[in-house]
């Protein structure tokens, strides 16, 4: 299952089908929360259907059990049987917020073609996420995503072929729409465009922005850009990210996990001791998730602050021995 659905948080694409299933639920900000008496408290347990009131059924759950409101509740996309996985945000002290770039007030023209593109991109990815795995699967070597599904393929060419000639709306749109659906497509449209260091700045921007659907895309587009290899990617910071790795939001913790893997390859000693020192607790609940298409980023960067060489790492993880790259980060902090 390639990073469509390792990476994409299709929460929003993938319609909730009346035969979909939980396949499992897990927890993040859970530092100082009993997770056994917000289990208890659950009313659904996996296995059990998609409901449309799932979302609000868990939500008056953990506020139930902690007398504090669930940071977020999100019901993502899928595994070979369509069914969804499930992640609970709690209020713990291993979730933070993070400061938001403010909201773009008065009012930017922005070409409608912009928001007909992403919508098109939506309803093609919805259609691909029922085809199965292989129809999942993308090519992020240009620096854009280009999808194995022909009609998310051309939709995809469509994107990139009006992101190459009409940056400056895109850029437009993104910086200054006070609409969140518009911002929402420019960041994916300007993933699409000529690689440049205004691309990468106004994306690290739109990182930070009050909409959890811009953020996603914002930071999706840097993710597939350090695939590439280009060396514009070294204007990445790594600093915003790991804040967001600690967000009580699932999307930030998803994107922010898969750009500092791909940041951490080099294994540089500055960045690596960040992450231990700022987002240990994080990386090791989010390590915890059962899925691996939503844990490996984690677990990668837990044994790179442990200091574990690919190659053991990998019969580690091959293992699912999660637990000893978890130890042996863990004993690194307490050095």
């Amino acid at each position: 299952m390639r990073r469509r659905l390792f990476l994409a948080g299709l929460a929003a694409a993938c319609a909730l089908h009346a035969e979909s299933n939980i396949a499992s639920i897990d927890f993040f900000g859970v530092k100082g929360i009993d997770i056994a008496a917000v289990r208890r408290a659950l009313p659904v347990k996996p296995g059990d259907p998609v409901t449309p009131v799932l979302q609000d059924q868990l939500k008056q759950a953990v506020k139930g059990t902690l007398g504090r409101e669930a940071t977020d509740v999100a019901i993502v996309c899928c595994d070979t049987k369509q069914d969804r996985f499930v992640f609970i945000g709690l209020p713990g002290e291993s979730s933070r917020a993070f400061t938001y770039n403010p909201r773009p007030i008065g009012s930017v023209a922005v070409d409608p073609e912009i928001g007909r593109l992403y919508q098109a991109s939506e309803e093609a990815l919805e259609a691909a996420s029922s085809k199965g795995p292989e129809a999942m699967r993308e090519d992020d070597s240009q620096g854009y995503a280009l999808s194995a599904d022909p009609e998310m393929r051309a939709t995809e060419y469509a994107i990139r072929r009006y992101a190459l000639k009409h940056e400056k709306q895109i850029l437009r749109a993104l910086a200054g729409s006070p609409d969140d659906r518009e911002r929402e497509a420019a960041a994916e449209l300007l993933g699409y465009a000529r690689q440049s260091p205004r691309q990468i700045d106004a994306l690290v921007h739109a990182s930070h922005d009050p909409s959890d659907g811009v953020r996603n895309n914002a930071v999706r587009a840097l993710g597939v850009l350090t695939e590439s290899g280009s060396k514009l990617t070294r204007r990445i910071p790594a600093a915003p990210f790991i804040d967001m790795l600690c967000s009580g939001i699932w999307t930030d913790r998803n994107k922010a996990g898969w750009l500092l893997m791909q940041l951490t390859k080099s294994r540089d000693p500055r960045l690596l001791d960040q992450l231990r020192h700022q987002a240990l607790d994080a990386l090791t609940e989010m390590a915890r998730w059962q899925f691996s298409g939503y844990n490996l980023g984690a677990r990668v960067m837990l044994g790179r602050i442990a200091g574990i060489d690919d190659s053991r790492l990998d019969r580690l993880l091959a293992a699912g021995d999660v637990e000893t790259v978890i130890s042996q980060a863990e004993a690194g902090k307490r050095q």
